[in-house]
Formats: structure tokens, C-alpha cells, sequence
């Protein structure tokens, strides 16, 4: 009895320092996971100004055709349908680039709203992780306790009761 009372405490201790090292390890990984999300949100910011550079490139590499194009052709590209075409060659420039700038962003965003997901995953699981130390330090009181009824009900019933005797009375 008292021997079962020992092994019942004991692996409700085990089962908690388990339980714990589980959740700690969750929580690593989600670390982990925060920060590579974390990493993406830079790297994709990274990679939208990269397609907005190469973007304005192309471009500017447009304008020169469309100037030299008119030049050869012996149209002045200040007046008139040229100045008109250049103007509508940057404004759509800028609409594209500004397509650029917020598809970027809203990856970015994305990237950091995993992130913060992940951070509270990994906080979530650090507090299972103590919740399964406090829960194992009273299961295996509740154990103890309970074994130390059980024992203590038994004892009682083997026990021999002790009889008094007046002495004084023998006389």
C-alpha cells in the first residue's frame, strides 16, 4: 500500500515534469517560428523595393525609347500628343508602382501578424507548461494525502485496543 502510494505520487511528478518539458519545447518552436516569420517581413520589404527599382528601370528605359522614338521621327516631346504620352507613361508608371508598394506591404503585414501569432503560441504554451507543474505539485498531494488515508484506515483496523485495569480494585 504504502509502496503503491510512492509509485502513484512519483509518476504523477514524472507526468508533470513531462508535460512541462513538452509545453517549454512548443514554446521554443514557436519561437523559432516568430522569428523566421520575422525574418520573411524583412525580406519580403526587401524584395518589394527590389521590384519597385526595377520597375522605375523599366520604365525609364520605356521613356527613352518612346523620346528617341519621337526624336526620329522628328517630334518634339514637350508639346502636344508626345508631352501627352510621356505624362501618361509616368502616371502609369506611378499606379504600378504604387501596386508594387502596397502588395508588398500587405505580404509584409501578413508576415508580421504570423509572427505575433507565433509569440502568443509560445507564450501559451510556457503558461501550460507551468500550469502542468502546479497541477502535477497537487496531484501528487492529493495522492500522498489519499494514500495516507487509506493507510491510516487500515492500521486502525488491525489494531488492538488497550485495555485498563484498575488494579485498585483487586484488593
Amino acid at each position: 500500500m504504502i509502496a503503491s502510494t510512492v509509485v502513484s505520487t512519483a509518476g504523477a511528478g514524472f507526468s508533470a515534469l513531462q508535460a512541462n518539458a513538452q509545453a517549454g519545447y512548443q514554446a521554443k518552436v514557436a519561437d523559432q517560428n516568430a522569428k523566421l516569420a520575422g525574418e520573411a517581413a524583412r525580406q519580403e520589404a526587401d524584395n518589394t523595393r527590389d521590384a519597385a527599382l526595377a520597375h522605375y528601370r523599366k520604365v525609364s528605359a520605356l521613356q527613352g525609347q518612346q523620346r528617341v522614338a519621337m526624336a526620329a521621327g522628328g517630334i518634339d516631346t514637350n508639346f502636344g500628343n508626345a508631352a501627352d504620352l510621356t505624362a501618361d507613361t509616368h502616371m502609369l508608371a506611378r499606379e504600378d508602382t504604387r501596386r508594387i508598394y502596397d502588395q508588398g506591404a500587405e505580404n509584409v503585414r501578413g508576415f508580421n501578424i504570423e509572427g505575433m501569432n507565433y509569440q502568443a503560441q509560445a507564450a501559451a504554451s510556457r503558461q501550460a507548461g507551468k500550469g502542468a507543474l502546479i497541477g502535477g505539485a497537487f496531484d501528487m498531494a492529493g495522492t500522498a494525502l489519499g494514500g495516507a488515508t487509506q493507510y491510516a484506515s487500515f492500521k486502525s483496523k488491525f489494531r488492538t485496543p488497550k485495555l485498563k485495569y484498575d488494579l485498585a480494585g483487586f484488593g
